[in-house]
Formats: structure tokens, C-alpha cells, sequence
């Protein structure tokens, strides 16, 4: 069996430091803790929240939050379904870049060598294990709806959402999940808190919310994922 599914984990909270916060105390501080340039860090909350406020960036509640698109890449990338090659990964940020992610790629479990990774990633636009195998790539000006319908192709989009409709992980991957038809692209949210955009929405066929709560994007990947794996007999 080729690849089937595509993950797309939407509207990602993973990006390098804006420009008009680039001089800020809190990014130079930081950036010389880690010994890089403060053009190269990743925007972090954590340490970047005064320079964040003081900017006014747009969409900021969605912003500065890595260690979430750490999470989610740790759950999908740690799965049977990707071990066996039939899941696809893509980050598709806030800002309209795309990161693929190669089927040898182990994510870091620790978060600072996640981090180093990507800002190795932003700064080269390509990491290879050797001279062949790609583990990830960056492109950029790729918007949602581009990589949806130019690049992945699917015969269906399944978004989540808290705003979706309701139902579970097992009714909505027998619904939509068979040995037999099974390409499709699941959007789940890289981002601390609100909504998907409008231009978000409409790339989904089907929007769906699985729970009471609102579950982080780790939690949600790991339910639907499960789901497919059991409709697959993958083990």
C-alpha cells in the first residue's frame, strides 16, 4: 500500500522572529543566551511576550508557541501508521511556508534540539541524512489552499475544530477511512488558542469536532490517527 493519508498540522505557531521585533531587549537577550543572531531564533513566547505586546502583531494569541508543533510532530511521527509508511506530514505556518517532512525523520524528543533543528531549517531550507534522504524541507509562499489542492491532491479534506460538528474519532474515520478509499488530508490547528480563519475553513470538506474540551493538536492527532491504523490493520 503507497502513502495514503496526509496530516497537515494548519496555521502552525512556528516561524523565525519578525522584523519589527528584531531589536527588541527580549530577542537580543535571548538570541545572545543562545549564541545565534536574533534574525535566525524562532519567535517563542516564553521569552518573547513583552515584544510581542509592544508590536501589536497581527493574529498574536496564534503566535510564539513551537513547542506545540513539537508535540504534534512527536505524536504523528511516533505512530505505526507513519513507521509503515503510509502517512504524510506537513507544517503549514502562520505565515504561508510549508515544511515536509521526510519519511526517515525522527523528530527530537528534546525540545532545545527541536528547536536547533528548525532554525537550522529556516536558515538552510533543506536537511538531508547523507547526500539522498530528505528529513525536512521549507518552502516558502505556499499557502494552505495551494498545498492542499496543487501539491497533495486528496479526494477529501477533513478539518478539526472546536467549532465543527460533533462527533467521535471512530464515527468519523469509518465514515471517511476504507482499505479502499483512504486519500485524504487531515487539518488540525498548530496553535495556542482561537479559530481557524475563514480561508481555513473553506479548504475543508468536512469539519468535525471530537470532544467537550478543547483538546491540544497532540491529543487530537493521536485519536484520529489510532482510528485509521485500526480501520488499516496497520500494527
Amino acid at each position: 500500500m503507497t502513502k495514503a493519508i496526509s496530516l497537515v498540522i494548519a496555521e502552525a505557531a512556528l516561524e523565525k522572529i519578525p522584523v519589527n521585533i528584531i531589536d527588541h531587549p527580549s530577542v537580543t537577550n535571548h538570541a545572545r543566551k543562545l549564541g545565534r543572531r536574533p534574525s535566525e531564533i524562532l519567535l517563542d513566547r516564553s521569552y518573547h511576550h513583552a515584544a510581542m505586546l509592544s508590536s501589536k502583531l497581527e493574529y498574536a494569541w496564534k503566535r510564539g508557541r513551537p513547542d506545540l508543533v513539537h508535540f504534534a510532530l512527536i505524536e504523528a511521527l511516533s505512530t505505526p501508521l507513519f513507521f509503515n509508511n503510509l502517512l504524510q506530514v506537513y507544517v503549514s505556518t502562520i505565515n504561508n511556508q510549508v515544511v515536509y517532512i521526510g519519511e526517515n525523520l525522527r523528530i527530537p524528543k528534546s525540545y532545545p534540539r527541536f528547536q536547533g533543528l528548525m532554525i537550522d531549517l529556516f536558515k538552510k531550507y533543506h536537511i538531508k541524512e547523507g547526500k539522498i534522504a530528505t528529513l525536512l524541507k521549507l518552502q516558502n509562499n505556499v499557502s494552505l489552499n495551494s498545498l492542499i489542492n496543487d501539491i497533495i491532491k486528496p479526494y477529501k479534506v477533513i478539518g478539526f475544530s472546536r467549532t465543527g460538528v460533533q462527533s467521535t474519532p471512530e464515527n468519523i474515520i469509518s465514515t471517511h477511512i476504507s482499505k479502499d478509499n483512504c486519500r485524504c488530508v487531515f487539518i488540525i490547528g498548530g496553535f495556542p488558542s482561537g479559530h481557524f480563519t475563514e480561508n481555513t475553513k473553506r479548504v475543508c470538506d468536512y469539519l468535525y469536532s471530537i470532544g467537550n474540551y478543547s483538546l491540544e493538536a497532540h491529543v487530537v492527532i493521536a485519536r484520529i490517527l489510532y482510528e485509521c491504523e485500526k480501520v488499516l490493520s496497520v500494527q
